[in-house]
């Protein structure tokens, strides 16, 4: 028999609450696994990273006040200029998960470091961190408003990289000033919490997985796909025999083979080393790199 369209009207609302219901609670969980990361971590150990976060840090450490009060006030007016510019799913996630950090780090500012020892605080907290700040970015929001996209539906690149650099200039401003102020020592760890705050970002958005697609743009590639083959025993996807031309800024690089495959995270290098040893020239994009073009 064939549903009504009220029956296929309510399936959908209710597996539209489901995916609601899911955001929520992941972008929650986000937060709360960010606040232990700055709060358990981090912040008793005055380390730094970069972002609203670091600046927040910064005020927290020279004027005494909870972390987590600098949080939400630093991160408002941010919310407020760009709230026109940004979907309307994206305001509210992003607003429950700064909602949930900031509450959170406030809850447990009276609690003790769960580690002292520098680098091992620079490693917990910068995972903790990381993959919390992932899970909110992977349902569609962020707990660090500076790193707000411009929401333009051309797809400017240019916007893009002009962002980047920006945040780029902002978090070494910050990194420096905590060197300054903190110290060397303090800020080489704060670089560290840095670092694997950011892989654990990339590990959350590709879905808590070390695989990684990559692409390889050669004029070699049956060989390479042979040699890919016999060292690492992996075959291409499906689209390998493909002709794509692919782009960089708006020159062409010309139509050639590409050759797609999903590799683990630490045989990025292997596979590098490959591919290079055969032809130097070819082009190896990993996922993150492919969503630019």
């Amino acid at each position: 028999m064939n549903q009504s369209p009220h029956s296929v009207l309510s399936s959908s609302a209710k597996l539209s609450y489901r995916i609601w219901i899911k955001k929520l609670l992941f972008v929650i969980l986000g937060g709360i696994l960010a606040s232990i990361g700055l709060e358990l971590f981090l912040h008793p150990n005055q380390l730094i990273i970069g972002g609203v976060t670091g600046i927040s840090a910064m005020f927290a450490y020279q004027t005494e006040m909870r972390l987590g009060l600098f949080l939400f006030l630093f991160n408002l007016p941010f919310i407020l200029l760009s709230y026109k510019r940004v979907q309307r799913q994206y305001a509210i996630l992003t607003v429950l998960g700064l909602v949930v950090l900031s509450l959170s780090s406030l809850m447990l500012h009276s609690f003790p470091a769960l580690i002292e020892h520098p680098l091992l605080a620079a490693a917990c907290g910068g995972l903790f961190l990381g993959i919390g700040i992932g899970m909110v970015l992977y349902e569609g929001g962020t707990l660090d408003t500076l790193a707000i996209q411009p929401m333009d539906h051309t797809n400017n690149n240019r916007s893009k990289y002009r962002l980047e650099r920006v945040i780029m200039v902002v978090n070494l401003v910050v990194l420096t000033t905590a060197g300054i102020t903190l110290g060397t020592q303090q800020a080489m760890y704060s670089i560290v919490a840095y670092l694997i705050a950011f892989e654990g970002v990339h590990f959350s958005l590709r879905g808590y997985t070390f695989n990684r697609k990559i692409c390889i743009v050669s004029a070699e590639t049956e060989r390479i796909e042979q040699s890919i083959k016999t060292r690492l025993h992996r075959d291409p996807e499906a689209s390998e025999d493909r002709l794509e031309e692919i782009t960089h800024g708006s020159e062409p690089w010309g139509t050639l083979p590409v050759l797609y495959y999903k590799i683990h995270l630490f045989e990025s290098r292997r596979i590098k080393y490959i591919v290079r040893s055969i032809d130097p020239h070819a082009s190896i994009l990993f996922d993150r790199d492919m969503n630019r073009l």
